[in-house]
């Protein structure tokens, strides 16, 4: 971060900011867990690093290199660009906040000094955490930590990079806060020849390179002209056909999302993908177009009060299925072509049917309604004695059917039957022997066989 060269400019105007004394505790136990850390990690193994550069995140070396640390110390021309340790900043509990901004300056006196300081780390990522000194009297040696001495998975050392003046090391690190340690090595040889005028510097980086998780995808049917579903907040979700994207959109703070697309046809297949604002893509979410579009309403022809079966058109291959009211009476599957025949029981005329076709992937049309008609003659009427005296042509035809009395083709006179079948149809007095024909037709307009009645004499 900061070079030899510039600490020993800006050293001098440090002096009478730092105390020059902090009262460590339990610094021989502190020295021996840091050192076990760092043997943990081979960070300062002197022979070849153990940890392959290549797990370094290349974006992240990037934006962390040697020399961009150097660009950051070499803007250091007032106070006002860097901080200084704070202490007593002893221990965990005292630890002083570090800046992904600024460096921090400070001295490790008296000879057994340790400083700590805190790093926040906003959301998953990588940190880089920078070191050097103006001076060989400090053999600066730190680590980044959990909080004390925690081991977990929450942070995992990668490697470091190092040119004799500056090492930097990285680590990927779940979100939350973490602790930098610095101490003088030389403390560990017994050589205590550390002055007001020897600092090191301390600075960090973050990046976040861990992409976010996959997004939820809901169900896209051929009828939807947007594609919704759930990312991480914030993350920039991109909807592609193929290799062309057919629409976009910003989860919200809670991860929802509605990306607005043009109908896309059945089986067409999307993918969803979320981009942070770091630029790490998240793994793609596929999902296939389906279909949401309901068949048409059926074409059903007529039913009457004979038929053993529903017939018409349907949209091919959907099932078809006959109800009155709530009662199923037959379900049938339609022909590649669409036609269907529905086997039911005869229904009374005047009977409503309820037809409706489902497609197979559940969507149902909207339902014919047809009313079953009546077909069935009404029985040959019944004729009561008529003499030639009589006025009137009685007797028992079907119920509410309109009775017609006629002779030959001229009809004498007609009437409806009650509810009962009762009918009473006046007439002319008609000469003894004329031969009288009698008829009931119903309301549908069919009409039964003839009745025939000879009159007689009184």
């Amino acid at each position: 971060m900061v070079n030899k060269v510039l600490l020993s400019i800006v050293s001098a105007g440090l002096l009478a900011i730092f105390s020059g004394a902090s009262a460590e505790a339990n610094t021989t136990a502190t020295y021996k867990n840091l050192m076990e850390q760092q043997s943990e990690k081979k960070a300062f193994n002197n022979e070849a690093a153990l940890y392959p550069k290549v797990l370094l995140d290349e974006k992240f070396k990037s934006i962390t290199n040697l020399n961009n640390f150097r660009f950051q110390a070499s803007n250091i021309a007032a106070s006002t660009d860097y901080l200084v340790e704070q202490e007593p900043n002893d221990d965990f509990g005292y630890a002083d906040l570090l800046s992904y901004n600024k460096p921090t300056l400070g001295q490790l006196l008296p000879y057994d000094d340790f400083d700590f300081y805190k790093i926040v780390v906003p959301r998953d990522g990588m940190i880089g955490v920078g070191g050097s000194s103006n001076t060989y009297a400090i053999n600066l040696l730190y680590a980044v930590v959990e909080k004390d001495w925690a081991e977990s998975s929450k942070l995992q050392y990668l490697g470091y990079e190092d040119d004799g003046e500056l090492e930097i090391q990285y680590y990927q690190a779940k979100a939350g806060t973490y602790y930098v340690v610095a101490t003088d090595d030389d403390f560990s040889e017994g050589w205590n020849d550390n002055t007001e005028s020897d600092i090191y510097a301390i600075t960090t980086a973050f990046a976040d390179n861990v992409a976010p998780g996959k997004p939820t995808v809901n169900k896209v049917d051929n009828n939807d002209v947007a594609v919704t579903g759930k990312a991480e907040a914030g993350a920039t979700v991109t909807i592609k056909s193929g290799t062309t994207v057919i629409g976009s959109a910003k989860a919200s703070s809670t991860g929802a999302f509605s990306a607005k697309i043009a109908v896309q046809k059945l089986g067409t297949k999307l993918t969803a993908t979320a981009k942070d604002s770091s630029g790490n893509v998240s793994v793609s979410t596929n999902v296939t177009v389906v279909d949401g579009v309901a068949p048409t309403k059926p074409i059903v022809n007529k039913v009457d009060n004979n038929d053993v079966a529903v017939t018409g058109k349907a949209e091919a291959n959907s099932t078809v299925t006959v109800k009155r009211g709530s009662t199923v009476l037959s379900s049938v599957k339609a022909t590649s072509t669409g036609t269907f025949s529905a086997k039911i029981a005869v229904q009374k005329a005047g009977a409503v049917l309820t037809i409706a076709a489902k497609d197979s992937a559940g969507n149902t049309s909207a339902s014919a309604l047809i009313t079953v008609v009546d077909v069935i003659a009404p029985t040959k009427p019944v004729i009561y004695k008529v003499d030639s005296n009589d006025l009137k042509v009685t007797g028992k035809a079907e119920a509410n059917s309109t009775v017609t009395v006629k002779v030959g083709t001229t009809t004498l006179g007609y009437a409806k039957a009650s509810s009962t079948g009762y009918y009473s149809v006046p007439i002319k007095a008609q000469k003894r022997g004329v031969i009288i024909t009698v008829t009931a037709k119903d309301k549908a307009g069919n009409t039964s066989a003839k009745a025939s009645l000879t009159v007689v004499n009184p």
